[in-house]
């Protein structure tokens, strides 16, 4: 009998090229750990408040379903190493109903901004994803300068999302002027897994320097931007970005949630961050 290989399928011959390019490259590259969260509190703690914030509310943004919280109920530790992400279906009439109507579901998005920062480097997380059709798990990050371009000029990259509906497929992209989802213009890639992505933790990472972005899977190379890659559009990486992880219900990317659907958990068993031979940096803000 035939051995069938793993299924990781990749979506375009330079895609295959520059992961053999980055084979040879990664060999070389020199890592050093210099920041972590390894999530080992007690169960229902919440996330570090010197590190995390969050996005409070309902988010009419894209569509979507939910209303975020900051409720230990919808992000805390469990207490087995993990930071727990719970979406969890709003009962009518509830206070959460009365503060947001047309929201479905409580969740959770936290963030590090104006509080710990990073620029270039590597940033990893090991993440089970949820399960579920609707649901819109992320770990990605936003330029600092936010606030002051707005969105899409500040840049994003997203380490990761998925969908419940495609359970096997992993989606990185970059956002910014000139090619942005708002504008269906992104540049990104995917990579199939061989089991639904709920069913075992993955790694999910991204490595940047001057000029570049690599993102990985189980460090496997699938997607590659430089200023090429944006040309004629401005290249808006070089910079200082946050961290963002929340578990999105619904919206245009994932589509109608299953009405079956009472909860789903996002299971994050850590980040790192790493400088990549000598280069990255953490930018502290409190």
């Amino acid at each position: 009998m035939t051995k069938r290989l793993p299924l990781i399928v990749m979506l375009s011959l330079a895609t295959v090229f520059a992961t053999l390019q980055a084979t040879s490259v990664q060999a070389a590259t020199a890592k050093q750990l210099i920041w972590r969260q390894e999530f080992n509190g007690k169960a229902y703690i919440k996330p570090d408040a010197a590190i995390w914030g969050y996005d409070l509310g309902g988010q009419n943004a894209n569509n979507e379903e939910q209303l975020y919280t900051n409720s230990k109920y919808n992000v805390a530790m469990d207490g087995r190493g993990n930071l727990v992400i719970t979406a969890k279906r709003i009962v009518e009439g509830s206070a959460q109903w009365e503060k947001c109507i047309s929201c479905k579901f409580s969740s959770a998005r936290i963030k590090t901004q104006d509080k710990v920062g990073f620029r270039y480097g590597r940033m990893e997380a090991r993440i089970k994803m949820p399960a579920g059709v609707g649901t819109w798990p992320a770990f990605w990050m936003l330029g600092a300068n936010l606030e002051t371009l707005g969105w899409p000029e500040s840049g994003e990259l997203d380490i990761v999302e998925a969908r419940g509906g495609d359970p096997l497929i992993v989606f990185g992209t970059a956002h910014g002027p000139g090619y942005n989802g708002a504008e269906g213009t992104q540049l990104g890639n995917t990579i199939f897994a061989n089991k639904p992505l709920s069913d075992e933790y993955h790694i999910y990472a991204i490595e940047w320097g001057k000029n570049y972005v690599n993102w990985y899977f189980d460090n496997q190379l699938y997607h590659r931007l430089t200023p090429s890659s944006t040309s004629p559009n401005e290249y808006v990486f070089n910079k200082e970005f946050f961290l963002i992880l929340n578990l999105a219900m619904g919206g245009a990317f994932t589509g109608e949630i299953d009405p079956n659907l009472q909860r789903s958990r996002m299971y994050v068993d850590y980040i790192r961050y790493y400088k990549l031979n000598g280069v990255g940096v953490v930018i502290r803000h409190k």
